[in-house]
């Protein structure tokens, strides 16, 4: 099954003064663990919107495939930003209709 897991930056992570050395340190730590699951097959897209961080329409979403809504709640809730209080994610079930130029579904 496919899922899509939307991030965003809590409101104290939207003030560029706030972010620490620390907090570049959650990031690297969830970059890595994207690559992680990228490397394993799993993850199929990560993404962000190209706003600046103030932008209350900031997003990231990674779209991926878990057996199941509790693995895929698994994967998501192991996100360091998520875990360390950076970010919040919001899983959805994704069915992909058209990828890469081919119908998949309709």
């Amino acid at each position: 099954m496919n899922f899509i897991y939307v991030l965003q930056l809590l409101p104290h992570y939207k003030v560029a003064a706030n972010w620490t050395d620390e907090t570049n340190k959650i990031l690297g730590e969830h970059w890595n663990y994207l690559v992680g699951l990228n490397e394993k097959g799993i993850i199929k897209l990560v993404a962000r919107t190209d706003y600046n961080i103030d932008n209350d329409d900031n997003r990231g979403i990674a779209v991926f495939e878990a057996a199941d809504t509790e693995s895929a709640e698994t994967i998501m809730n192991n996100d360091p930003c998520i875990v360390k209080g950076v970010m919040t994610g919001a899983l959805h079930p994704l069915r992909v209709v058209i990828y890469g130029g081919e119908i998949i579904a309709h």
